[in-house]
């Protein structure tokens, strides 16, 4: 599942079955589980079986089609607070009925005018916050409508607020340079009435930033949770602030959010982090070509391909450029011309421009001893015409989730595991029958962390890389509001090639309505490395979608469509083969171990 949280409970719930005298009805509700607290929606879905399945069978009122199966998926209104789905199956006096409670969240009103009030859990910041001059402090409350308010941090001067919408009250205070203050809360007033404080503490300190170490592979974020840096192990970012459990930290003239326990935080005083770039070398290796760039110290990075893939730029934050050498391997056909620059104050960028009549088939970075390596992968030697392109290469096939996280589950109990294992299983075996190497992430009952399957696929030498899943909704979507069936994903410019084919293979194959083809920053889609896709088969969550995954015949279309997107991408890359494919030759000088550990980026 991709686009909705479902947990266990969803297949684990006990059933809503009750068995009234002489009835002999059953009800099993999946979803939603009792007790589940949704966001505020105009409606719900609401699945799962009945038998019999000729039976009458209402919801709150309304009939619900029941597939012979006994599946049933509906979406009906919901209101605000306590809501109950009341059902039943059969004629009156003998049906058998249900009842399923949820909470959906009530959107927040102003209180009430008298008497004065102040939610203090509205009072903003809501969490732990470390600020430094140049940064604002946001003041929020929810109050009493219609009066005039004041908030402050501990002795700090009063902040007028203004009433943005009646009972909500909002402002902005800038941090001047030079400011310090211990943790205090913020102080909350209305006129004539009654004070409050936030439950939070916010502290400001002025001086040079503290420095964070990186213990894991971190995941540097914007604000809006966007993606900006994957900055490796024992890299230092300068520290500037706290909101929460994350980290503010600055990428060069950028500022991003870190997790604070992918960290180590230095003792005050801590030199801030500055490195310098030195001599680039390129080496040719027998699939790539690397570009080793000099650094003295671990600096965070951003990997970025052009639209075409011709060009990669690699930006270097924290650090200054003194590269007076760029050296080149003769024997190198890839890689074109490196260029440098000082894009900013603290970022180096380098630009290296490809052959273009050569694919960029992936790519992967890794420190060794003072240099950051930047690995350019260049496309496997394919089979020649007439045998599949497939031929002797080696596909990672990943069948989404586990058993600790099953994923979605369908009206009939089907677990979105089983059936993505399935897939991949019918997949695998047509791959063999194509001659490629299949590799399954895991088996039935293997628990594989999700951040493990991109290691995996790397540890084994993937030319290409497909995540197979099943589909669901967020609580509150409406499941009929438009077609649902297919989608592919990518997120690297390399991948989109493989996953536009693979896309227009469904579409031809697939008896399902297509949802288009998507960039989507998934864990798995950004292993880097080689092409890596993830597909949405099919909804878990839609009664006859469910029916067609546990149908063998309808998986083995799945896995025949998937394959020849895949032969249909190598197609084209075989095409150009003939013309530039040649046996790479490797420098004496730079012979690189076949079996040296590497510590690649995160994907």
């Amino acid at each position: 599942m991709l686009l909705a949280l479902w947990i266990f409970l969803a297949s684990s719930a006990p059933a809503a079955t009750l068995m009234p005298e002489r009835s002999t009805a059953t009800i099993n509700i999946v979803w939603p589980p009792e007790g589940l607290s949704m966001p505020l929606a105009e409606g719900e879905f609401i699945l799962g079986s009945v038998k019999p399945s000729s039976a009458p069978f209402l919801i709150n009122g309304a009939t619900v089609p029941v597939r012979r199966s006994g599946a049933f998926l509906a979406w009906l209104p919901i209101t605000p607070g306590t809501f109950t789905f009341h059902g039943s199956v059969g004629l009156e006096p003998h049906a058998t009925t249900f009842a399923r409670s949820i909470f959906v969240v009530p959107p927040l009103t102003a209180p009430a005018t008298a008497p004065l009030t102040i939610d203090q859990d509205s009072i903003w910041p809501g969490q732990d916050t470390d600020l430094r001059p140049g940064d604002y402090l946001t003041f929020k409350m929810r109050a009493s409508p219609g009066r005039k308010a004041k908030c402050r941090l501990g002795s700090r001067s009063w902040q007028d607020l203004r009433e943005a919408r009646p009972g909500f009250y909002e402002a902005l205070q800038a941090i001047d340079p030079g400011e310090n203050s211990a943790p205090a809360s913020v102080e909350c007033k209305i006129k004539s009435g009654p004070k409050a404080f936030s439950r939070a503490k916010t502290s400001i300190a002025s001086g040079p930033p503290a420095v964070a170490v990186i213990k894991n592979h971190a995941v540097v974020r914007t604000v809006a949770e966007g993606y900006m840096a994957f900055p490796l192990p024992g890299t230092k970012l300068p520290i500037a602030g706290r909101m929460g459990d994350e980290l503010k930290v600055s990428l060069g003239p950028l500022d991003g959010l870190i997790d604070a326990k992918d960290a180590d935080i230095l003792p005050s005083g801590a030199p801030l982090p500055r490195a310098t770039a030195g001599t680039i070398h390129t080496t040719t290796l027998p699939r790539a070509t690397q570009v080793r760039i000099a650094l003295t110290e671990k600096a965070p990075f951003t990997v970025e391909e052009d639209a075409a893939s011709s060009s990669i730029i690699l930006r270097l934050f924290n650090c200054a450029s003194r590269i007076n050498w760029i050296i080149y391997d003769p024997h190198d056909r890839f890689v074109k011309e490196i260029r440098w620059k000082q894009e900013a104050s603290g970022v180096v960028a380098v630009t290296i421009k490809l052959n273009d009549r050569m694919t960029l088939w992936g790519w992967q970075t890794s420190y060794e001893g003072g240099s950051l390596a930047l690995e350019l992968r260049r496309p496997p030697a394919l089979a020649a015409a007439p045998a599949s392109p497939l031929k002797g290469l080696t596909v990672v096939v990943d069948p989404g989730h586990m058993p600790s996280a099953p994923g979605a589950v369908g009206p009939l109990g089907t677990k979105e595991m089983d059936a993505n294992l399935a897939i991949a299983q019918a997949f695998s075996r047509v791959l063999s029958e194509r001659g490629a190497i299949p590799i399954l992430t895991r088996s039935a009952d293997q628990e594989v962390a999700l951040s493990d399957r991109p290691h995996i696929a790397m540890e084994k030498s993937g030319d290409i890389f497909v995540s197979i899943h099943n589909n669901a909704l967020s609580d509150g979507e409406n499941p009929f509001a438009q077609p649902r069936g297919f989608s592919v994903f990518y997120y690297h410019p390399h991948s989109l090639a493989l996953a536009r084919q693979v896309y227009r293979s469904y579409e031809k194959r697939i008896p399902l309505p297509g949802e288009d083809l998507r960039y989507g920053n998934l864990l798995v889609a950004r292993l880097s490395a080689m092409p890596a896709i993830l597909v949405e088969n099919a909804y878990m969550i839609i009664p006859d979608q469910e029916e067609k995954l546990n149908d063998p015949a309808f998986r083995g279309i799945l896995a025949r469509a998937l394959a020849d997107g895949i032969s249909s991408f190598l197609e084209e890359e075989r095409s150009k083969q003939p013309a530039v494919q040649e046996t790479p030759v490797q420098s004496p000088a730079h012979q690189s171990p076949q079996n040296k550990k590497r510590h690649p980026a995160k994907p």
